[in-house]
């Protein structure tokens, strides 16, 4: 582990067996890089320096993020919230999914998760979506259900997985890009 600069952007650069370089802005806006042990020092510095703007607007982005209740009573009450109008949201696609694939979910769940909007158990049929999503669009919610429910049929991200997404949610790609801002 070294503590490097470019620019203005400190990193931490981790040293692993991976095969390429990876970049992390963690939410406390800290800059944490995974290289493999055969790139050189310089290189990436250079690969970090190349995705400067990206990590600024990173951190940017993680500045404006909505802080959840610290409050377990508050925080309990705004996933029941959550979960209210997000079930309300997925039953039309819940009864679509049912009748054009044949599946649908077993149980839906929320809870705070720090790097993904959803995830989908095709072995038990669980959804669970992330409380935050509470402070987003609902189109960009709407497709994180759609997202989910097409892991029903699919649980990898192959070909078929996006044949399906782009069938049901053809403008998939424009919501995913506003969910990240």
């Amino acid at each position: 582990m070294h503590i490097c600069k470019t620019g203005n952007i400190f990193f931490t650069l981790y040293r692993s067996t991976r095969k390429s370089l990876g970049i992390n802005v963690r939410k406390d806006g800290s800059v944490h890089v995974r290289a493999p042990f055969w790139l050189g020092k310089g290189v990436v510095i250079r690969m970090v320096s190349a995705r400067a703007s990206w990590i600024r607007s990173r951190q940017e982005a993680l500045k404006k993020e909505p802080v959840l209740p610290k409050n377990n009573e508050d925080l309990n009450l705004l996933k029941r919230k959550a979960l209210l109008k997000f079930k309300g949201m997925a039953i039309p696609w819940v009864e679509h999914f049912r009748k054009t694939y044949g599946v649908e979910p077993k149980k839906w769940t929320i809870r705070a998760m720090d790097t993904r909007w959803g995830s989908c158990s095709s072995a038990t049929g669980r959804i669970t979506l992330n409380l935050k999503l509470i402070y987003k669009p609902d189109e960009c919610v709407e497709y994180v259900i759609v997202h989910e429910l097409c892991h029903l049929i699919h649980p990898d991200h192959g070909k078929g997985f996006y044949t399906i997404l782009e069938r049901e949610l053809p403008d998939w790609k424009a919501r995913k890009k506003k969910l990240k801002m």
